[in-house]
């Protein structure tokens, strides 16, 4: 994790061995490999660290939620996963704090887990459910003239990973990256711990079919608006509350934009990721061009 300081220069957050792990070094105390952050309203940081260096396999009892006050730049909280329920075919992807719980998304098998946060409980459900957690055969984007495939020639497919939350009407979003359909549920219903899996997934239903693999990343401000980074076209949408599509921005030089988050002034925020030119997906290739952008737009007619 980095902090961008005001005068534009960079620092590592919080600090300390949390910022220095390697491999022979504990990784329960330092950040191995970490997928996400998100701000609360508590101006509490969560940090989601999937432990998978080089996307691979994560490594047995490292994965973990860690939450800093950044009142205090202090860990307050440090939840490292029992194995035996979010192991190596797992990995942390996107989280939202909701009440007493957090929600998190989990892409690499497809599933969610929940923390009760008023004794760090968890439970990890509707893995791997083919209808509303996994990708479709057809969701492989088309980035930069390529369709993106694996080193090793399988299709990327990147499972259950993206959340949304709706506060106000207590609903969570949810979708695979470059999945065709965005769903929908209570937050009451996935959070209920008396709820059978067979009746969480009746619950859910799609709230928008987007009739094409593009999204990349997803967030949403206080009027409703939600704000999607295209990875295929280079560029940000907005979808205002009627669910009509709007483009922000779309330039050449936005290579694969993820991670939106949009301020109370209506300024949004992404990373142009590269990820494409990566060994990983490029064919063992590695074409990225440093330095990495971030970009920030004001939201028209915000």
């Amino acid at each position: 994790v980095v902090e961008i300081m005001a005068d534009g220069s960079f620092k590592p957050y919080p600090g300390g061995e949390w910022n220095q792990w390697q491999r022979d070094k504990d990784p329960l105390k330092s950040f191995v490999d970490v997928n996400s952050i998100f701000i609360d309203k508590n101006n509490h940081m969560w940090v989601n660290d999937a432990a998978a260096p080089d996307f691979g396999k994560a490594i047995p009892g490292a994965v973990k939620v860690v939450e800093i006050d950044l009142n205090t730049n202090k860990v307050i909280r440090n939840i490292v996963f029992d194995p035996k329920v979010v192991g190596a075919d797992t990995r942390l992807a996107h989280i939202r704090i909701w009440k007493n719980y957090a929600i998190l998304a989990e892409s690499k098998s497809g599933s969610f887990i929940i923390i009760d946060l008023k004794d760090n409980s968890y439970r990890r459900i509707l893995t791997g459910n083919k209808d509303f957690m996994l990708c479709q055969p057809e969701e492989v984007p088309l980035i930069e003239g390529r369709l993106m495939k694996f080193a090793s020639g399988k299709n990327m497919y990147i499972n259950n990973d993206l959340v949304e939350l709706d506060e106000a009407n207590g609903t969570l979003y949810f979708m695979c990256l470059f999945g065709t359909k965005m769903f929908k549920i209570n937050i009451e219903d996935l959070t209920n711990p008396l709820l059978e899996e067979k009746d969480i997934l009746q619950k859910i239903s799609v709230a928008y079919d987007f009739k094409g693999s593009w999204v990349a990343g997803v967030c949403r401000d206080e009027k409703g608006n939600f704000y999607f980074t295209d990875a295929v076209n280079n560029g940000v949408k907005k979808m205002d509350k009627n669910g009509y599509f709007s483009t922000i921005v779309t330039d050449n030089e936005i290579i694969w934009p993820i991670a939106p988050s949009i301020d109370k002034n209506g300024v949004l925020y992404f990373t142009s990721s590269q990820l494409n030119r990566f060994p990983l997906l490029n064919n063992n290739k590695n074409t990225v061009e440093r330095p990495w952008k971030m970009w920030k737009i004001n939201v028209p007619n915000y």
